[in-house]
Protein backbone atom coordinates (compact mmCIF):
# COMPACT_ATOMS: atom_id res chain seq x y z
CA UNK A 1 0.00 0.00 0.00
CA UNK A 2 1.36 3.66 -0.81
CA UNK A 3 3.15 5.80 2.45
CA UNK A 4 0.59 7.99 3.24
CA UNK A 5 0.92 11.49 1.94
CA UNK A 6 2.76 13.52 4.78
CA UNK A 7 2.05 17.27 3.46
CA UNK A 8 0.97 19.91 5.95
CA UNK A 9 -2.34 19.97 3.56
CA UNK A 10 -3.20 16.31 3.94
CA UNK A 11 -2.85 16.52 7.93
CA UNK A 12 -4.89 19.42 8.20
CA UNK A 13 -8.03 18.25 7.85
CA UNK A 14 -8.28 18.05 3.61
CA UNK A 15 -11.29 15.74 2.07
CA UNK A 16 -9.73 15.80 -1.39
CA UNK A 17 -8.79 11.97 -2.48
CA UNK A 18 -5.75 13.13 -4.02
CA UNK A 19 -3.68 14.45 -0.60
CA UNK A 20 -3.16 11.47 1.00
CA UNK A 21 -4.19 7.63 0.61
CA UNK A 22 -5.80 8.05 4.41
CA UNK A 23 -7.94 10.58 2.76
CA UNK A 24 -8.46 8.29 -0.18
CA UNK A 25 -9.45 5.38 1.39
CA UNK A 26 -12.10 7.38 3.51
CA UNK A 27 -13.56 8.68 0.44
CA UNK A 28 -14.14 5.69 -1.11
CA UNK A 29 -15.56 4.26 2.23
CA UNK A 30 -18.25 7.04 2.58
CA UNK A 31 -18.99 7.18 -1.08
CA UNK A 32 -20.04 2.96 -0.56
CA UNK A 33 -21.75 4.19 2.95
CA UNK A 34 -23.79 7.02 0.72
CA UNK A 35 -24.83 4.21 -2.13
CA UNK A 36 -25.91 1.67 1.11
CA UNK A 37 -27.77 4.67 2.30
CA UNK A 38 -29.45 5.78 -0.14
CA UNK A 39 -30.41 2.40 -1.88
CA UNK A 40 -32.12 1.28 1.65
CA UNK A 41 -33.82 4.23 1.73
CA UNK A 42 -35.19 4.39 -1.83
CA UNK A 43 -35.91 0.82 -2.16
CA UNK A 44 -37.28 0.76 1.51
CA UNK A 45 -39.94 3.39 -0.11
CA UNK A 46 -41.04 1.22 -3.14
CA UNK A 47 -41.43 -1.75 -1.38
CA UNK A 48 -43.61 0.51 1.36
CA UNK A 49 -45.59 1.95 -1.72
CA UNK A 50 -46.47 -1.28 -3.55
CA UNK A 51 -47.35 -2.90 0.20
CA UNK A 52 -49.86 -0.31 1.15
CA UNK A 53 -51.64 -0.42 -2.55
CA UNK A 54 -51.61 -4.02 -1.94
CA UNK A 55 -53.43 -3.70 1.66
CA UNK A 56 -55.62 -0.85 0.18
CA UNK A 57 -56.83 -1.57 -3.59
CA UNK A 58 -55.83 -4.91 -3.90
CA UNK A 59 -52.91 -7.03 -6.07
CA UNK A 60 -54.60 -5.85 -9.13
CA UNK A 61 -54.03 -1.95 -8.34
CA UNK A 62 -50.18 -3.08 -6.98
CA UNK A 63 -49.68 -4.66 -10.53
CA UNK A 64 -50.56 -1.39 -12.19
CA UNK A 65 -48.35 0.74 -9.43
CA UNK A 66 -45.33 -1.66 -10.29
CA UNK A 67 -45.24 -0.33 -13.88
CA UNK A 68 -46.39 3.63 -13.25
CA UNK A 69 -43.98 5.91 -14.56
CA UNK A 70 -43.66 7.12 -10.60
CA UNK A 71 -42.20 3.24 -9.31
CA UNK A 72 -40.06 2.53 -12.42
CA UNK A 73 -38.29 5.97 -11.66
CA UNK A 74 -38.23 4.93 -7.73
CA UNK A 75 -36.57 1.99 -8.84
CA UNK A 76 -34.18 3.81 -11.65
CA UNK A 77 -32.85 5.85 -8.40
CA UNK A 78 -32.45 3.23 -6.66
CA UNK A 79 -30.26 0.81 -9.57
CA UNK A 80 -27.87 4.89 -9.35
CA UNK A 81 -27.36 4.23 -5.44
CA UNK A 82 -26.78 0.09 -5.97
CA UNK A 83 -24.45 1.10 -8.39
CA UNK A 84 -22.73 3.93 -6.17
CA UNK A 85 -21.95 1.60 -3.58
CA UNK A 86 -21.06 -1.59 -5.89
CA UNK A 87 -18.28 0.76 -7.40
CA UNK A 88 -17.11 2.30 -4.12
CA UNK A 89 -17.15 -0.97 -2.43
CA UNK A 90 -14.52 -3.19 -4.18
CA UNK A 91 -11.59 -2.57 -5.26
CA UNK A 92 -9.03 0.68 -5.09
CA UNK A 93 -10.43 3.72 -6.89
CA UNK A 94 -8.43 6.00 -8.05
CA UNK A 95 -8.76 9.89 -6.76
CA UNK A 96 -10.33 11.27 -9.79
CA UNK A 97 -12.68 7.95 -10.07
CA UNK A 98 -14.25 8.77 -6.89
CA UNK A 99 -14.40 12.27 -7.37
CA UNK A 100 -16.10 11.45 -10.60
CA UNK A 101 -18.36 8.80 -9.18
CA UNK A 102 -19.51 11.78 -6.36
CA UNK A 103 -20.37 14.07 -9.23
CA UNK A 104 -21.93 11.71 -11.36
CA UNK A 105 -23.28 9.69 -8.75
CA UNK A 106 -25.30 12.28 -7.01
CA UNK A 107 -26.78 13.96 -10.63
CA UNK A 108 -27.92 10.14 -11.80
CA UNK A 109 -29.49 10.09 -8.67
CA UNK A 110 -31.37 13.82 -8.85
CA UNK A 111 -32.67 12.88 -12.25
CA UNK A 112 -35.24 10.03 -11.33
CA UNK A 113 -36.29 11.80 -8.25
CA UNK A 114 -37.06 14.90 -9.86
CA UNK A 115 -39.51 13.44 -12.38
CA UNK A 116 -40.73 10.75 -9.91
CA UNK A 117 -41.84 13.95 -7.72
CA UNK A 118 -43.38 16.06 -10.62
CA UNK A 119 -45.23 13.13 -11.99
CA UNK A 120 -46.53 12.65 -8.82
CA UNK A 121 -47.92 15.54 -7.77
CA UNK A 122 -48.89 18.75 -10.17
CA UNK A 123 -49.03 22.45 -9.48
CA UNK A 124 -47.15 23.89 -5.95
CA UNK A 125 -47.59 20.39 -4.24
CA UNK A 126 -44.73 19.12 -6.82
CA UNK A 127 -42.79 21.75 -6.60
CA UNK A 128 -43.09 21.30 -2.56
CA UNK A 129 -41.88 17.54 -3.40
CA UNK A 130 -39.69 18.30 -5.95
CA UNK A 131 -37.82 20.47 -3.42
CA UNK A 132 -38.24 18.09 -0.55
CA UNK A 133 -36.69 15.17 -2.47
CA UNK A 134 -33.74 17.62 -3.58
CA UNK A 135 -32.83 18.64 0.20
CA UNK A 136 -33.32 14.43 1.43
CA UNK A 137 -30.59 13.56 -2.11
CA UNK A 138 -28.07 16.37 -1.30
CA UNK A 139 -27.96 16.71 2.52
CA UNK A 140 -27.70 12.88 2.78
CA UNK A 141 -24.42 13.41 0.74
CA UNK A 142 -23.28 16.74 2.75
CA UNK A 143 -23.69 14.31 5.76
CA UNK A 144 -21.93 11.19 4.51
CA UNK A 145 -19.08 12.41 1.90
CA UNK A 146 -16.49 14.36 3.11
CA UNK A 147 -16.20 17.33 1.02
CA UNK A 148 -15.58 20.84 1.65
CA UNK A 149 -18.36 23.61 1.42
CA UNK A 150 -16.60 24.68 -2.22
CA UNK A 151 -17.18 21.40 -3.55
CA UNK A 152 -20.82 20.80 -1.89
CA UNK A 153 -21.70 24.36 -3.82
CA UNK A 154 -20.42 23.50 -7.26
CA UNK A 155 -22.27 20.08 -7.16
CA UNK A 156 -25.33 20.72 -5.39
CA UNK A 157 -25.78 24.04 -8.10
CA UNK A 158 -25.13 21.62 -11.15
CA UNK A 159 -28.30 19.27 -9.39
CA UNK A 160 -30.20 22.10 -8.78
CA UNK A 161 -30.02 23.21 -12.81
CA UNK A 162 -30.56 19.71 -13.88
CA UNK A 163 -33.38 19.21 -11.71
CA UNK A 164 -34.74 22.86 -12.02
CA UNK A 165 -34.36 22.01 -15.94
CA UNK A 166 -36.25 18.68 -15.80
CA UNK A 167 -39.13 19.79 -13.57
CA UNK A 168 -39.89 22.72 -16.02
CA UNK A 169 -39.78 20.53 -18.98
CA UNK A 170 -42.37 17.89 -17.60
CA UNK A 171 -44.56 20.59 -16.47
CA UNK A 172 -44.30 22.04 -20.08
CA UNK A 173 -45.09 18.06 -21.42
CA UNK A 174 -47.50 16.88 -18.95
CA UNK A 175 -49.53 19.95 -18.06
CA UNK A 176 -51.14 23.59 -19.06
CA UNK A 177 -49.26 26.38 -18.62
CA UNK A 178 -52.07 27.77 -16.30
CA UNK A 179 -52.96 25.33 -13.58
CA UNK A 180 -56.53 25.38 -11.57
CA UNK A 181 -55.04 26.82 -8.69
CA UNK A 182 -54.51 29.79 -11.18
CA UNK A 183 -50.60 29.06 -11.26
CA UNK A 184 -48.88 29.72 -14.19
CA UNK A 185 -45.84 27.72 -15.30
CA UNK A 186 -43.68 31.27 -14.67
CA UNK A 187 -45.28 30.75 -10.53
CA UNK A 188 -43.99 27.31 -10.79
CA UNK A 189 -40.45 28.01 -11.90
CA UNK A 190 -39.86 30.51 -9.63
CA UNK A 191 -41.22 28.76 -6.37
CA UNK A 192 -39.22 25.89 -7.64
CA UNK A 193 -36.23 28.03 -8.03
CA UNK A 194 -36.52 29.52 -4.85
CA UNK A 195 -36.79 26.41 -2.83
CA UNK A 196 -33.84 25.11 -4.96
CA UNK A 197 -31.99 27.91 -3.63
CA UNK A 198 -32.83 26.98 -0.09
CA UNK A 199 -32.21 23.66 -0.67
CA UNK A 200 -28.03 24.53 -2.25
CA UNK A 201 -27.44 26.74 0.61
CA UNK A 202 -28.82 24.34 3.34
CA UNK A 203 -26.70 21.33 1.79
CA UNK A 204 -23.47 24.06 1.48
CA UNK A 205 -23.98 25.09 5.35
CA UNK A 206 -23.85 21.57 6.40
CA UNK A 207 -20.47 20.44 4.55
CA UNK A 208 -19.07 23.41 5.92
CA UNK A 209 -19.93 23.00 8.80
CA UNK A 210 -19.01 19.10 8.98
CA UNK A 211 -15.90 19.98 7.40
CA UNK A 212 -14.81 21.68 10.34
CA UNK A 213 -15.79 19.24 12.59
CA UNK A 214 -13.20 16.81 10.80
CA UNK A 215 -10.55 19.68 10.81
CA UNK A 216 -10.61 20.06 14.58
CA UNK A 217 -11.02 16.36 15.03
CA UNK A 218 -7.97 15.59 12.97
CA UNK A 219 -5.99 18.61 14.99
CA UNK A 220 -7.21 17.68 17.84
CA UNK A 221 -5.19 13.90 17.08
CA UNK A 222 -2.19 15.78 16.07
CA UNK A 223 0.79 16.04 18.40
CA UNK A 224 3.59 18.71 17.39
CA UNK A 225 4.95 17.29 14.59
CA UNK A 226 2.65 13.83 14.86
CA UNK A 227 -0.58 12.85 13.71
CA UNK A 228 -2.26 9.51 15.14
CA UNK A 229 -3.53 7.17 12.59
CA UNK A 230 -4.90 4.18 14.90
CA UNK A 231 -4.32 2.54 17.88
CA UNK A 232 -2.19 -0.61 17.91
CA UNK A 233 -1.45 -1.06 21.71
CA UNK A 234 -1.56 0.04 25.24
CA UNK A 235 1.06 -0.34 27.77
CA UNK A 236 1.57 -0.09 31.47
CA UNK A 237 1.63 3.47 31.42
CA UNK A 238 -0.09 4.69 28.36
CA UNK A 239 -1.80 3.81 24.70
CA UNK A 240 0.34 3.69 21.88
CA UNK A 241 -1.03 4.92 17.95
CA UNK A 242 0.47 4.38 14.92
CA UNK A 243 1.80 7.91 13.87
CA UNK A 244 3.09 9.75 11.01
CA UNK A 245 5.40 13.04 10.71
CA UNK A 246 4.91 16.28 9.21
CA UNK A 247 7.74 15.79 7.12
CA UNK A 248 9.52 12.66 7.29
CA UNK A 249 8.24 9.58 6.02
CA UNK A 250 9.46 6.99 8.49
CA UNK A 251 7.01 5.14 10.25
CA UNK A 252 6.04 6.24 13.72
CA UNK A 253 5.02 5.38 17.04
CA UNK A 254 3.27 7.76 19.73
CA UNK A 255 3.06 6.84 23.12
CA UNK A 256 0.21 8.64 24.86
CA UNK A 257 0.08 9.42 28.84
CA UNK A 258 -4.07 9.22 29.00
CA UNK A 259 -5.26 12.53 31.00
CA UNK A 260 -6.77 9.96 33.75
CA UNK A 261 -3.16 9.22 34.59
CA UNK A 262 -1.26 12.21 34.10
CA UNK A 263 -0.70 13.24 37.92
CA UNK A 264 2.57 14.56 39.31
CA UNK A 265 3.90 11.29 39.81
CA UNK A 266 2.72 9.78 36.67
CA UNK A 267 3.80 12.40 34.78
CA UNK A 268 7.54 12.38 36.35
CA UNK A 269 7.47 8.54 35.81
CA UNK A 270 6.72 9.13 32.58
CA UNK A 271 9.17 12.02 31.64
CA UNK A 272 12.05 9.87 33.48
CA UNK A 273 10.97 6.61 30.61
CA UNK A 274 10.97 8.27 27.85
CA UNK A 275 14.89 9.90 29.55
CA UNK A 276 15.58 6.54 30.02
CA UNK A 277 15.13 4.34 27.46
CA UNK A 278 16.40 7.21 24.56
CA UNK A 279 20.05 6.51 26.87
CA UNK A 280 19.99 3.18 25.36
CA UNK A 281 20.80 2.67 21.85
CA UNK A 282 21.02 -1.14 21.79
CA UNK A 283 19.52 -2.24 18.03
CA UNK A 284 17.63 -4.64 20.23
CA UNK A 285 16.01 -1.71 22.21
CA UNK A 286 13.03 0.36 20.76
CA UNK A 287 14.71 3.98 19.46
CA UNK A 288 12.89 6.83 20.83
CA UNK A 289 12.68 9.79 18.76
CA UNK A 290 10.71 12.62 20.47
CA UNK A 291 9.29 13.93 23.05
CA UNK A 292 6.44 16.27 24.21
CA UNK A 293 3.15 17.45 25.71
CA UNK A 294 0.49 19.20 23.87
CA UNK A 295 -0.89 22.35 24.77
CA UNK A 296 -4.10 20.93 26.64
CA UNK A 297 -1.34 18.53 28.74
CA UNK A 298 -1.42 15.44 27.20
CA UNK A 299 1.88 13.84 27.56
CA UNK A 300 3.65 11.92 24.63
CA UNK A 301 6.75 10.73 23.03
CA UNK A 302 7.72 9.32 19.26
CA UNK A 303 9.23 6.00 18.94
CA UNK A 304 9.90 3.84 15.97
CA UNK A 305 7.08 2.09 14.51
CA UNK A 306 7.49 -1.85 14.54
CA UNK A 307 5.31 -4.22 12.20
CA UNK A 308 4.82 -7.49 13.46
CA UNK A 309 3.87 -8.82 17.04
CA UNK A 310 4.90 -9.30 20.75
CA UNK A 311 5.69 -12.62 21.92
CA UNK A 312 2.38 -13.08 23.52
CA UNK A 313 0.40 -12.79 20.10
CA UNK A 314 3.30 -14.94 18.68
CA UNK A 315 3.10 -17.48 20.46
CA UNK A 316 -0.85 -17.34 20.85
CA UNK A 317 -0.78 -17.56 16.64
CA UNK A 318 2.33 -19.85 16.05
CA UNK A 319 2.00 -21.99 19.16
CA UNK A 320 5.41 -22.80 20.98
CA UNK A 321 8.42 -21.97 19.30
CA UNK A 322 11.46 -24.49 17.93
CA UNK A 323 14.42 -23.98 20.34
CA UNK A 324 16.57 -22.56 17.16
CA UNK A 325 14.09 -19.55 17.32
CA UNK A 326 13.83 -19.40 20.76
CA UNK A 327 17.12 -19.18 21.66
CA UNK A 328 17.25 -16.35 18.75
CA UNK A 329 14.94 -14.31 20.82
CA UNK A 330 16.60 -14.95 24.31
CA UNK A 331 19.75 -13.95 22.47
CA UNK A 332 18.70 -10.67 21.46
CA UNK A 333 16.77 -10.06 24.69
CA UNK A 334 19.68 -10.64 26.39
CA UNK A 335 22.13 -8.01 24.60
CA UNK A 336 19.22 -5.25 25.01
CA UNK A 337 19.23 -6.20 28.75
CA UNK A 338 23.03 -6.38 29.00
CA UNK A 339 23.57 -2.93 27.53
CA UNK A 340 20.84 -1.30 30.49
CA UNK A 341 22.46 -3.46 32.55
CA UNK A 342 25.85 -2.08 32.42
CA UNK A 343 24.60 1.41 32.54
CA UNK A 344 22.43 0.98 36.07
CA UNK A 345 19.36 0.37 34.57
CA UNK A 346 17.03 -2.64 35.33
CA UNK A 347 13.49 -3.60 33.55
CA UNK A 348 11.65 -4.77 35.79
CA UNK A 349 8.67 -5.80 33.76
CA UNK A 350 10.47 -8.26 31.07
CA UNK A 351 7.23 -10.44 29.96
CA UNK A 352 6.09 -11.35 26.44
CA UNK A 353 4.00 -8.64 25.78
CA UNK A 354 7.00 -6.17 26.58
CA UNK A 355 9.10 -7.58 23.50
CA UNK A 356 8.28 -7.40 20.10
CA UNK A 357 9.31 -9.52 17.34
CA UNK A 358 9.62 -7.25 13.95
CA UNK A 359 8.19 -9.29 10.94
CA UNK A 360 9.69 -6.98 8.20
CA UNK A 361 13.40 -6.43 8.54
CA UNK A 362 16.10 -7.10 6.94
CA UNK A 363 17.17 -9.33 9.99
CA UNK A 364 15.17 -12.88 11.21
CA UNK A 365 12.77 -11.90 13.77
CA UNK A 366 14.65 -8.78 14.83
CA UNK A 367 13.70 -8.24 18.78
CA UNK A 368 12.97 -5.35 20.01
CA UNK A 369 12.47 -4.86 24.22
CA UNK A 370 9.92 -2.25 24.87
CA UNK A 371 8.05 -0.43 28.06
CA UNK A 372 10.67 0.61 30.10
CA UNK A 373 7.47 2.01 32.70
CA UNK A 374 8.75 0.35 35.48
CA UNK A 375 12.47 0.68 34.75
CA UNK A 376 14.35 1.32 38.43
CA UNK A 377 18.02 3.11 38.39
CA UNK A 378 20.36 1.15 40.81
CA UNK A 379 21.88 3.48 43.36
CA UNK A 380 19.50 6.34 43.27
CA UNK A 381 16.87 7.75 45.79
CA UNK A 382 14.94 9.35 42.56
CA UNK A 383 11.29 7.88 44.85
CA UNK A 384 9.60 7.46 41.52
CA UNK A 385 9.80 3.67 41.73
CA UNK A 386 9.38 3.03 45.45
CA UNK A 387 11.14 0.29 46.62
CA UNK A 388 8.21 -0.91 49.21
CA UNK A 389 6.09 -1.82 46.32
CA UNK A 390 5.69 -4.66 44.70
CA UNK A 391 5.64 -3.87 40.75
CA UNK A 392 6.04 -6.36 37.99
CA UNK A 393 4.13 -9.09 36.57
CA UNK A 394 3.31 -12.07 38.67
CA UNK A 395 3.78 -14.68 36.48
CA UNK A 396 7.46 -12.66 35.43
CA UNK A 397 8.07 -11.98 38.69
CA UNK A 398 11.43 -13.12 40.87
CA UNK A 399 10.96 -14.81 44.19
CA UNK A 400 12.88 -11.25 45.51
CA UNK A 401 10.70 -8.95 44.10
CA UNK A 402 8.18 -10.76 45.64
CA UNK A 403 9.50 -10.89 49.23
CA UNK A 404 11.93 -7.95 48.87
CA UNK A 405 10.90 -5.25 46.61
CA UNK A 406 13.94 -3.21 47.49
CA UNK A 407 16.25 -6.29 46.70
CA UNK A 408 15.37 -6.24 43.10
CA UNK A 409 18.17 -5.90 40.73
CA UNK A 410 19.95 -7.35 37.50
CA UNK A 411 19.20 -10.79 38.21
CA UNK A 412 15.53 -10.81 38.70
CA UNK A 413 15.55 -9.79 34.94
CA UNK A 414 16.96 -12.82 34.13
CA UNK A 415 14.36 -14.82 36.24
CA UNK A 416 11.84 -13.12 33.93
CA UNK A 417 13.99 -13.87 30.98
CA UNK A 418 14.23 -17.53 32.24
CA UNK A 419 10.35 -17.07 32.45
CA UNK A 420 10.40 -15.71 29.11
CA UNK A 421 12.11 -18.61 27.35
CA UNK A 422 10.10 -21.00 29.61
CA UNK A 423 7.04 -19.05 27.35
CA UNK A 424 8.57 -19.87 24.16
CA UNK A 425 9.54 -23.08 24.37
CA UNK A 426 6.35 -24.61 25.63
CA UNK A 427 3.60 -22.20 24.85
CA UNK A 428 2.81 -21.95 28.96
CA UNK A 429 3.86 -20.24 31.49
CA UNK A 430 6.35 -21.77 34.55
CA UNK A 431 3.06 -21.35 36.84
CA UNK A 432 -0.08 -21.21 36.60
CA UNK A 433 -3.17 -20.18 38.67
CA UNK A 434 -5.77 -18.74 39.53
CA UNK A 435 -4.96 -15.90 41.80
CA UNK A 436 -1.90 -13.53 42.40
CA UNK A 437 -0.69 -14.66 45.30
CA UNK A 438 -1.36 -18.51 44.23
CA UNK A 439 1.32 -17.62 41.35
CA UNK A 440 3.54 -15.57 43.66
CA UNK A 441 3.60 -18.58 46.08
CA UNK A 442 4.44 -21.08 43.51
CA UNK A 443 7.09 -18.24 42.53
CA UNK A 444 8.85 -18.56 46.02
CA UNK A 445 8.40 -22.57 46.98
CA UNK A 446 7.68 -24.43 44.00
CA UNK A 447 10.51 -25.85 41.25
CA UNK A 448 9.50 -25.21 38.33
CA UNK A 449 8.48 -28.64 35.91
CA UNK A 450 11.37 -28.90 33.20
CA UNK A 451 10.35 -27.29 30.19
CA UNK A 452 10.84 -30.73 28.09
CA UNK A 453 8.09 -32.42 30.05
CA UNK A 454 5.53 -29.93 30.01
CA UNK A 455 5.85 -29.53 26.41
CA UNK A 456 5.85 -33.28 26.19
CA UNK A 457 8.76 -33.72 23.95
CA UNK A 458 12.22 -33.48 23.82
CA UNK A 459 14.30 -30.15 23.87
CA UNK A 460 18.12 -29.51 23.41
CA UNK A 461 19.90 -29.85 26.70
CA UNK A 462 22.12 -27.25 26.99
CA UNK A 463 19.03 -24.43 26.11
CA UNK A 464 16.51 -26.27 28.62
CA UNK A 465 19.25 -26.53 31.77
CA UNK A 466 20.12 -22.15 31.24
CA UNK A 467 16.36 -21.56 31.01
CA UNK A 468 16.32 -23.91 34.41
CA UNK A 469 19.37 -22.02 35.40
CA UNK A 470 17.44 -18.56 34.98
CA UNK A 471 14.81 -19.73 37.07
CA UNK A 472 16.44 -20.75 40.39
CA UNK A 473 14.96 -19.33 43.47
CA UNK A 474 18.47 -18.52 44.52
CA UNK A 475 19.89 -15.33 42.38
CA UNK A 476 23.66 -16.63 43.06
CA UNK A 477 22.44 -20.00 41.14
CA UNK A 478 21.70 -17.68 37.84
CA UNK A 479 24.16 -16.63 35.01
CA UNK A 480 26.02 -13.77 36.49
CA UNK A 481 24.88 -11.34 34.24
CA UNK A 482 22.66 -11.26 30.75
CA UNK A 483 25.76 -10.83 29.09
CA UNK A 484 27.10 -13.96 30.26
CA UNK A 485 23.82 -15.62 29.42
CA UNK A 486 23.91 -14.28 26.17
CA UNK A 487 26.81 -15.91 25.51
CA UNK A 488 26.09 -19.69 26.83
CA UNK A 489 23.31 -19.25 24.67
CA UNK A 490 25.66 -18.49 21.64
CA UNK A 491 27.23 -21.26 23.07
CA UNK A 492 24.41 -23.77 23.04
CA UNK A 493 25.58 -26.14 19.90
CA UNK A 494 22.83 -28.58 19.64
CA UNK A 495 20.16 -25.85 19.44
CA UNK A 496 20.74 -25.06 15.80
CA UNK A 497 20.21 -21.62 13.94
CA UNK A 498 17.08 -20.14 13.38
CA UNK A 499 17.76 -18.64 9.81
CA UNK A 500 16.36 -15.95 7.58
CA UNK A 501 14.33 -17.78 5.52
CA UNK A 502 12.45 -20.06 8.44
CA UNK A 503 11.46 -16.74 9.83
CA UNK A 504 10.64 -14.85 6.24
CA UNK A 505 8.50 -18.27 5.89
CA UNK A 506 6.66 -18.76 9.30
CA UNK A 507 5.91 -14.34 8.87
CA UNK A 508 3.85 -14.97 5.40
CA UNK A 509 2.27 -17.54 6.83
CA UNK A 510 0.68 -16.13 9.70
CA UNK A 511 1.46 -12.58 9.97
CA UNK A 512 -2.17 -11.83 8.60
CA UNK A 513 -2.97 -13.46 11.86
CA UNK A 514 -0.66 -11.47 14.24
CA UNK A 515 -1.64 -8.61 12.94
CA UNK A 516 -5.52 -9.30 13.00
CA UNK A 517 -4.73 -10.08 17.06
CA UNK A 518 -2.68 -6.78 17.37
CA UNK A 519 -5.88 -5.03 16.80
CA UNK A 520 -7.79 -6.72 19.31
CA UNK A 521 -9.46 -9.44 17.85
CA UNK A 522 -7.86 -12.15 19.74
CA UNK A 523 -8.23 -12.93 24.03
CA UNK A 524 -7.91 -10.66 26.13
CA UNK A 525 -4.86 -11.41 28.75
CA UNK A 526 -5.54 -12.42 31.88
CA UNK A 527 -5.22 -10.54 35.32
CA UNK A 528 -2.31 -12.31 36.14
CA UNK A 529 -0.85 -11.50 32.92
CA UNK A 530 -0.97 -7.55 33.40
CA UNK A 531 1.71 -5.28 35.00
CA UNK A 532 0.36 -4.82 38.89
CA UNK A 533 1.71 -2.95 41.95
CA UNK A 534 0.96 -3.48 45.06
CA UNK A 535 2.13 -0.99 48.51
CA UNK A 536 3.50 -3.72 51.20
CA UNK A 537 3.55 -0.79 53.75
CA UNK A 538 0.11 0.07 53.13
CA UNK A 539 -0.55 -3.87 53.36
CA UNK A 540 1.19 -4.32 56.15
CA UNK A 541 -0.55 -1.15 58.24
Amino acid sequence: MPEPSASPIAIRGTVDPRASEEVRRFMQERLALLGAVSFALSAGFLVASVLFTLATDGAGAMSAELGSPRRILNAGGAVVSLAVWLLARHGDRTPGALLLLDLFGTLAAVAPYTLMAVLGQPGMTGVLLTALMMALTLQTRALLVPSDAKRTFAISLLASFLCFGLSVGAHLGAYAPAHEDGLTLVDLASNLGMWLAVVVAASTFASWVLFGLRQQFRQAKQLGQYTLVEKVGQGGMGEVYRARHALLRRPTAVKLLPPDKAGGAAIARFEREVQLTASLVHPNTVTIFDYGHTPDGVFYYAMEYLDGGDLETVVAVGGPMPPARAAHVLVQVAAALAEAHEIGLIHRDVKPANVFLVGKSGAADLAKLLDFGLVRELETSSGLTRTDTIMGTPLYMAPEAIEDPAGVDAQSDLYALGALGYFLLTGQHVFEGKTVVEICSQHLRTEPVPPSERLGAPLPESLEELVLACLAKDRRDRPRSAGVLRELLLACEDVGVWSDAEARAWWAEHGLAVEARRRGEGEPVSGTGRTIAVDVLGRRG
